[in-house]
């Protein structure tokens, strides 16, 4: 019989909460024996005893130099010679003798600046070598840092696979000469058999409204709040609940609220234990995410798992054409849709939800809950996830 593949997985920080969709793909993947490798790691965060990790020296190093005086030049000079060079050649040195030792066979790098980062540890093993892009690595990297145009091109060239969660990301990869052969399209999902429907007892004329993100503005948490204000004039029995750490549009959101006297109708949380997402969920009847481009043009570039996960819990979703989105919610049977920065019609689907009769509404969160579960499932997305490893 066949040993299992042996695969390393690169990333930035293993692993913040918000990427737990990188956890469920790879921790799902059979017949693989899992090595991980990252700059960072999060204490406690997606623990795994199956995986196998590398424990660099790099925090190591950094604190013998957290106590040098930065008002001296010479130690100031000390310690950016320690991060910009010693740090990371210390770094790839290691990585590079833990796969060596592991006898990893492929080797995976999570967001494409990672697949830049690591490339050096690919060549120099000549491994097949898998690049995921997710969302913000397609279009507001090579935004911000235009030298990712020609680094790109160098990347199609010596990877040997680029995997998109959907048909957009592989489109904007084609587009900027990627071998279509080599992009590869594996949706991202959620472990359904672990997350419990609930029955939702929701009347007509009442509405209780979430969303749970990041304070960032490809989120479109302003157009939630402005489309909920006005549908509040037709709809006064509703309350919205904001959850989520800042990425830097909350006080623009609090101003909206406090401007518009909302604050005995909107909520807003800062973060919850993620092991109590499910749990927390059940209490709320719609979750609401009017994705869209930000002025850097940082995307989904795919579509968010949070959609996934309140369609598995049985909630109907209300979101926009963005990206991929209309692949994970399908517009008048699990959700609904609104072009991009659309208020009008935001707040035209938040009234047609108020006023939604328990039978339709119902209809909207089985039919959710099987979608998901039927095309977004990890288990299964992994197999295809494998199916590339093996062909490569």
């Amino acid at each position: 019989m066949r040993d299992n593949l042996k695969v390393l997985h690169l990333f930035n920080t293993y692993l913040p909460n918000t990427e737990n969709w990188a956890y469920h793909l790879i921790s799902n993947t059979p017949n693989v024996d899992i090595f991980i490798a990252a700059k960072n790691y999060i204490k406690d965060s997606f623990p795994n005893r199956s995986f196998t990790f590398y424990h660099h020296p790099y925090g190591k190093l950094e604190s013998q130099y957290i106590s040098l005086n930065k008002r001296n030049p010479i130690q100031l000079l000390q310690k950016l010679y320690i991060r910009l060079f010693k740090y990371p050649k210390l770094l790839l040195d290691g990585i590079d003798a833990f796969a060596r030792k592991n006898d990893v066979d492929i080797i995976h790098a999570h967001f494409a600046n990672m697949g830049w980062f690591y490339r050096q540890i690919t060549q120099k093993l000549a491994k097949p070598f898998v690049i995921s892009f997710y969302g913000w690595d397609y279009e507001q990297l090579p935004y911000l840092y235009p030298k990712y145009k020609k680094r790109f091109k160098i990347l199609f060239a010596q990877a040997d696979a680029f995997i998109c969660e959907g048909p957009h990301g592989a489109r904007i990869l084609a587009s900027y000469g990627c071998p279509k052969e080599k992009i590869k399209i594996v949706k991202l999902g959620v472990e359904t058999a672990k997350i419990k429907f609930v029955h939702r007892a929701k009347k007509a004329n009442e509405l209780h409204l979430i969303q749970l993100a990041t304070f960032t503005q490809k989120k479109g948490h302003i157009y939630t709040v402005q489309a909920f204000q006005h549908a509040l004039l037709e709809c006064p029995n509703m309350h919205l609940t904001l959850v989520g750490g800042d990425g830097g549009t909350k006080e623009e959101i609090n101003a909206f609220i406090h401007n518009h006297q909302l604050q005995n109708k909107i909520t807003i949380i800062d973060a919850i234990d993620y092991s109590l997402l499910y749990s927390f969920l059940a209490d709320y009847q719609l979750f609401i995410q009017p994705s869209c481009y930000a002025d850097d043009l940082d995307c989904e570039g795919g579509a968010p798992i949070a959609l996934l996960d309140a369609q598995a819990t049985g909630m109907p979703v209300i979101a926009t054409t963005h990206c991929d989105i209309p692949m994970e919610v399908i517009h008048q049977k699990t959700g609904l849709l609104s072009p991009e920065k659309d208020i009008t019609s935001l707040a035209e689907n938040i009234k047609r939800f108020y006023k939604m009769a328990p039978s339709e509404y119902n209809s909207f969160a089985q039919a959710g809950r099987e979608h998901v579960m039927w095309h977004f499932d990890s288990s299964e997305n992994a197999l295809q996830l494998y199916d590339i490893y093996i062909h490569l």
